[in-house]
């Protein structure tokens, strides 16, 4: 026999408020960011906040050319960083927020040099570009493109985009669902961990448990250290893209023996953009199924929306995203025989199988 107890599950499932002043952001449930200039750092400047651009300006020979001016810009915000090669000809500037950007280099006596380009979370993107001879008043575009060959960075991760979250179908939103993509990645239940923490996920990353996998926020960690999983649920709405390490993290991440997860989250630009979304399910879809063949009653609604855009072009943007999650569940329990003699028991709550 089988009895069926009914739960209601609705709870707000996440929201957040962002604000963003020139480059630097800061974030959490409420971010807010200061408008400041970064010094150039003659190293790698990845971080666990953003990307980087970096590489050396040389000549058509390959010699290296120090005092070229470097201006990297915003495509989406305007913002704009302006450095100076040194004496090796090398220039780097990060944490970048991810997105496009432009870089144009200017120097005496070659043509001026502007490159589109694209910073992914937690990857160092190539900055090497030769000059060619000529007047400064001529400009030459390059492309760059979105996919390229990172040799600064020796681990094993993968980005996954804004385009593929928004793509890919993700059951309850989860954006984490979409690094099983990933070879060697498997998506946990934190209920296998602790009954508390129901409703949270973790990645296994090469058969470890997840427990042990670190889970950054725009550069704040948000593992539950615990019992693994995390501390907050993160709206897929509010999420840009994510970086998953699964072997040989970079330097700048937290400590860990198994995989790490970079995320950064999505920021208001000088477009204003928005979305609303409503999304229903019952057990006509199926998984609800029970062993014994009845169809326990099942039903999710989840719905939200996010807006953002400039307060000021070029210099202040805003973006908020909120979600929320109602879903009713009937969960099943076997019960012995003798209990189905109890006189009076409701017929909606008995099903015998025969």
């Amino acid at each position: 026999m089988q009895l069926f107890t009914r739960r209601q599950v609705s709870r707000l499932s996440g929201g957040s408020f962002k604000w963003r002043a020139g480059t630097a952001t800061l974030a959490g449930s409420l971010m807010f960011g200061f408008a400041g200039s970064t010094p150039a750092l003659y190293a790698q400047a990845v971080s666990v906040n953003g990307g980087s651009i970096q590489g050396t300006i040389t000549d058509p020979s390959g010699g290296v050319l120090p005092g070229a001016a470097v201006v990297i810009k915003s495509t989406d915000t305007g913002t704009t960083r302006n450095l100076t090669t040194d004496s090796a000809g090398f220039y780097s500037d990060g944490p970048l927020n991810p997105g496009p950007y432009a870089v144009t280099i200017t120097l005496n006596g070659f043509q001026t040099l502007t490159v589109q380009t694209v910073v992914r979370t937690g990857t160092a993107t190539s900055g090497n570009f030769k000059l060619t001879v000529g007047s400064t008043a001529e400009t030459m575009q390059v492309n760059a493109g979105q996919l390229q060959v990172n040799t600064d960075q020796p681990g094993v991760s993968d980005v996954i985009t804004r385009e593929q979250i928004e793509a890919l179908p993700i059951n309850g939103r989860n954006f984490l669902d979409i690094a099983q993509l990933q070879p060697g990645v498997i998506l946990q239940s934190g209920s296998t961990f602790d009954p508390t923490k129901a409703g949270y996920s973790a990645i296994s990353v090469g058969g470890v448990s997840g427990r042990t996998t670190r889970i950054l926020l725009d550069g704040q960690d948000i593992t539950d250290e615990t019992v693994g999983t995390t501390i907050m649920n993160v709206d897929e709405g509010a999420v840009d893209e994510f970086q998953l390490n699964r072997s040989t993290q970079d330097v700048s991440g937290e400590v860990t023996s198994t995989g790490q997860v970079l995320v950064a989250t999505r920021s208001g630009t000088n477009a204003i953009h928005g979305e609303a979304f409503y999304n229903f399910q019952d057990n006509a879809v199926g998984f609800a199924r029970t062993t014994g063949g009845f169809d326990a009653p099942f039903q999710r609604n989840q719905f939200g929306g996010s807006a953002g855009g400039p307060i000021i072009k070029d210099k202040f943007f805003f973006f908020g995203n909120i979600e929320r999650i109602k879903q009713d569940q009937e969960a099943s329990a076997t019960t012995s025989p003798t209990f189905a003699g109890v006189h009076g028991l409701p017929d909606l709550l008995c099903h015998w199988k025969s």
